[in-house]
């Protein structure tokens, strides 16, 4: 009898031993899964997101992100990006220009429309390097909750760095400056420089254009929640022709 119980004991020891283990396993497994899938991602996309300087005499300069998404130089940035207010009048900038990664100097970019409610504004790179790689689109009317997802944009105005988090709600109408805006919450950290950056899926497709933070009853910036315009409402945006 004694010997009967020394074995399911033994027996209880080693299953709980062994579930440790795997547990263990696992988990770092899902560490370093991850963390080459953001090594992969950032590689990946570094040269389909570009810098955005934009100036005037008046006021000096604003930077933020852009998205390229044709292989003429065409891409998306937000319109707050390219506009500025200055004694309650909204103006726009006068010069545009974009900087890859490995670049030092600027390249200059032209305007050719934006949309203030939609906050979407699309420019081109009028000097184009020699190839020119654009974000591979994904779908923004099938996300989920919970789903991975990637930041890429010039994080305050430092060069483009990568922060990730979950998809906390897929669509939701936000009340942002007086109108309502459509877009995709995250739970993720973003910065000024960001306005205008890559919204990635967990396999790198381009599901949003980054575009706001929300403030508190005080004023105070809410950190660790960030908006992106959903992909597919930028690209019906960018296809509209012009009147």
């Amino acid at each position: 009898m004694m010997e009967t119980q020394n074995l399911k004991k033994w027996y209880i020891i080693s299953v709980s031993i062994l579930f440790a283990l795997i547990l263990i396993l696992s988990t770092f497994l899902i560490f370093i899964l991850t963390e080459n899938n953001a090594e992969n991602i950032f590689r990946n996309n570094q040269l389909s997101v570009v810098e955005v300087k934009c100036s005037t005499a008046s006021v000096g300069e604003s930077y933020g992100t852009g998205v390229i998404i044709k292989t003429d130089g065409e891409f998306v940035t937000n319109a707050h990006v390219i506009n500025y207010t200055k004694l309650g009048f909204d103006y726009t900038f006068e010069t545009f220009e974009v900087r890859f990664i490995n670049e030092e100097d600027y390249r200059e970019a032209e305007l050719i429309k934006f949309d203030e409610t939609l906050d979407i504004a699309v420019l081109k790179i009028v000097d184009l390097p020699s190839k020119v790689i654009p974000a591979i689109l994904g779908d923004s009317n099938n996300l989920n909750y919970g789903e991975i997802v990637y930041a890429l944009g010039n994080g305050s105005n430092y060069g483009l760095s990568l922060t990730t988090g979950i998809i906390s709600m897929p669509l939701v109408n936000v009340s942002y400056e007086e109108s309502i805006r459509e877009a995709i919450q995250c739970d993720l950290t973003i910065s000024a420089g960001n306005s205008g950056g890559a919204l990635l899926d967990s396999n790198g497709k381009l599901i949003g254009i980054t575009t706001f933070r929300t403030k508190d009853t005080s004023g105070n910036v809410v950190y660790g929640i960030a908006y992106s315009i959903p992909i597919q409402l930028v690209i019906d945006y960018v296809n509209e022709e012009n009147v």
